[in-house]
């Protein structure tokens, strides 16, 4: 990655696409659910300087343990905020490395990669938001950037569901957002003695919400993101305006490898946020 000067403040500023991993320093750890942890990161020079990663919101780092490899994690915060966070799930060798990592370990970062969301377009415009399980992590970005921008957006909605009370993310922020004059609906597939809330699907939280057409941004299983983009478009909702984040196995980050090709694209580079008329008959 090339550096591209200093900050007013005196940290290095870093960002763009590259080969060589930058050094990651583990400065927080947060317990999402049993399988899941927020990792807060200081990406740091050869001197051990803060370097500031420039980001939008729906984009990813290839993130790498030394010894295991590495694999693409998608950024959880928002450019709007410190520090860099990567929202991590045990799903192989690789990622069980990660979460074993203690405050004070060194990872490897390269990136940011791929696209993001389209922020700028999206302003002056109402906004419906849908996350499903693990994929929720990446929308996390977008809606904390939105909060941040609030002025520029007009009726914003989150709905996100996850298969039990325990597997919800970021439970602590909810509050936050509705304060922020943002709508968020929580469900669950299966309840437990403590859940009071929604049973269901997330499209049953869109029959309750109603959320007015404009832009919406998606991600999720694939048969959610198929079910919330036909609601959507009955709504009134536009293809052209239902951004889609996409989720494959990537190898490089770079679109040589050919490991995430879907269709005639490469989802590291061409995505990973596509507009749903361009994939609708991919996924």
């Amino acid at each position: 990655m090339r550096g591209t000067g200093r900050r007013a403040d005196g940290r290095a500023r870093r960002g763009g696409e590259g080969y060589v991993p930058l050094q990651a320093e583990v400065v927080d750890i947060d317990v999402e659910s049993t399988n899941t942890y927020l990792l807060s990161l200081r990406p740091i020079d050869d001197e051990d300087e803060t370097v500031e990663i420039d980001y939008s919101p729906g984009q990813f780092l290839m993130v790498s343990v030394f010894g295991l490899g590495e694999c693409p994690i998608s950024i959880a915060s928002s450019p709007t905020r410190e520090p860099l966070q990567i929202c991590v799930r045990e799903a192989g060798r690789i990622t069980q490395g990660m979460m074993a990592a203690r405050v004070g370990d060194v990872l490897g970062i390269r990136g940011p990669f791929g696209n993001g969301f389209p922020v700028a377009q999206m302003k002056d415009r109402n906004v419906a938001i849908a996350g499903g399980g693990s994929g929720f992590a990446t929308l996390r970005s977008l809606i904390n950037y939105i909060a941040d921008h609030r002025d520029d957006y007009r009726e914003v909605t989150v709905v996100y569901g996850a298969r039990t009370p325990q597997d919800l993310y970021f439970t602590s922020e909810y509050g936050s957002w509705q304060a922020a004059d943002i709508e968020v609906g929580i469900t669950v597939d299966m309840m437990d003695a403590s859940w009071k809330g929604n049973v269901g699907l997330v499209t049953s939280l869109l029959s309750e919400i109603d959320p007015a057409p404009g832009a919406a941004a998606l991600c999720g299983p694939p048969m959610m993101i198929r079910a919330v983009a036909k609601d959507l478009l009955d709504r009134g909702f536009i293809e052209q305006e239902i951004y889609i984040s996409l989720e494959r196995h990537m190898k490089c980050g770079v679109g040589k490898c050919e490991h995430c090709t879907m269709g005639p694209y490469h989802v590291c580079t061409d995505g990973p946020i596509f507009s749903y008329d361009r994939v609708r008959d991919l996924i």
